[in-house]
This record gives C-alpha cells, sequence and structure tokens, in this order.
C-alpha cells in the first residue's frame, strides 16, 4: 500500500535534477548523474588555483585553499547552490560534502585537519531559512574525512545584507566585527577546516579567519563547492 502511494506521489510530484531539471533516476536523490559528470571542478587538492588563493594572499595566512567547482554566472553549480540555499532542500550540501570529503580523503587530506567549522549565520536567518547551507556541506566533508565539526563556539553576531552588489572596501567594512568565537579553546593548537558554500571576493571567510585565529589555532584551511574566479 505504502509502495503505491510513493509511486502515486512521484508521478504528481516527480524527482527532478537540481542542475538540469531531468528526472532523476531511482538512485539519485538531487543531481543526476549527468550533471555530477559535468560538475566543473578545480582540482584545487591537487594543484593551487592562482585565482583563489590570490583572494586571501597578503591578507590571511591559509594552509589549504580548497574549492570543489568553478562558479559561473547562470552555470551548473550556481543552479544548484541556489537549490541548496533557497530550495529548501539542505541534503544537497552534505551530498556534496560526502563527494568532496571522499576525493580529498583519496587525495591524502584525512589527516590534514583537525577540526570542521562551518561558516555562521546569524540566528535571525537561521530561523527563516531553517537551516545553514554551509552547515551541511561540512557535515558531508565531516563524515568522509573523519574529522569532527563544531557548531557551537563560532557564531555570527550582526546580522548584515548581501555583499555581492557593494564596493569592495565597503564589503571589508561591512564584515568587520561580525563574527565571534565563544570558547577559544575549542580551537587553540588546532588544524581548522573553515567551510563555506561559496567564495566570490573572499570578504566574508576573511573576516572569520581574521576572527578565528584569536584563538591561536594552529592553522586554518578553507573549503568551499564552488568558486568565482
Amino acid at each position: 500500500m505504502v509502495s503505491y502511494f510513493s509511486e502515486f506521489l512521484s508521478l504528481l510530484y516527480p524527482n527532478l535534477c537540481v542542475g538540469c531539471e531531468d528526472l532523476l533516476p531511482s538512485s539519485n536523490k538531487y543531481i543526476c548523474p549527468k550533471c555530477l559528470y559535468n560538475l566543473p571542478k578545480t582540482n584545487s587538492h591537487q594543484l593551487e588555483v592562482p585565482e583563489f588563493e590570490n583572494k586571501f594572499s597578503g591578507i590571511v595566512r591559509l594552509e589549504h585553499v580548497l574549492v570543489y567547482c568553478y562558479f559561473n554566472k547562470h552555470g551548473l553549480v550556481q543552479k544548484i547552490l541556489k537549490a541548496l540555499k533557497y530550495g529548501d532542500q539542505p541534503g544537497i550540501g552534505e551530498e556534496l560534502g560526502s563527494r568532496y570529503g571522499n576525493e580529498l580523503a583519496l587525495a591524502g587530506f584525512e589527516g590534514e585537519f583537525d577540526i570542521i567549522v562551518p561558516v555562521p549565520i546569524h540566528h535571525k536567518r537561521l530561523q527563516t531559512r531553517g537551516y545553514n547551507q554551509s552547515e551541511y556541506f561540512a557535515m558531508g566533508l565531516s563524515k568522509a574525512l573523519s574529522v569532527p565539526m563544531n557548531t557551537s563556539e563560532f557564531v555570527k553576531k550582526k546580522h548584515i545584507d548581501s555583499l555581492t552588489k557593494q564596493s569592495k572596501i565597503n564589503r571589508i567594512a561591512s564584515v568587520d566585527d561580525v563574527f565571534s568565537v565563544i570558547d577559544g579553546h575549542s580551537f587553540e593548537g588546532k588544524r581548522i577546516l573553515l567551510v563555506d558554500d561559496v567564495v566570490t571576493t573572499g570578504s566574508t571567510l576573511i573576516a572569520c579567519i581574521e576572527s578565528l585565529e584569536k584563538a591561536n589555532p594552529k592553522a586554518i584551511s578553507i573549503a568551499t563547492i564552488g568558486g568565482l574566479k
């Protein structure tokens, strides 16, 4: 009876790929095999990508800059991230985190980090959206790399509007003193992997890194799903 009802619902509300909107095979939950194959991967875990490294060079010190895919306006990754962030489908983040985490593990990154920290969102945004998309990406990475995740000791104190349309100077000023470490002992001497959904200008991640550095970690690395050149 349950299976018949499920089949009936699937006819009314078929599962579509968040990347191309084609019907999903039963083995895939969010992204079809074709879109997974066509993900524009950067392979930044195998070689340095100057376009990403330069966003932080001379500002903050990073051990690793890990970006899963190239992010382009109206491209495949933007569609996937839009569904993750605004489509009430946080599981997309966990799936991508698991896939990228497995790639990182195969490349020898399994012992590189002591703790994974997702970029936090303000409690007001959490109430309206219902979840932190970066936390779900971090969750997938955490399981794949066997590294614990900390979501309670690093918070966003101020609620600010989107920075994408602001000037570089205004972006830097806007994120100043936005993030805060609750308990520095949680990060002291640790190799932190800071996780976000996408890196565009780098302003938000830089603000997070500068805040985390006050806890005297051993090293900080970043990992994102998408990255704008």
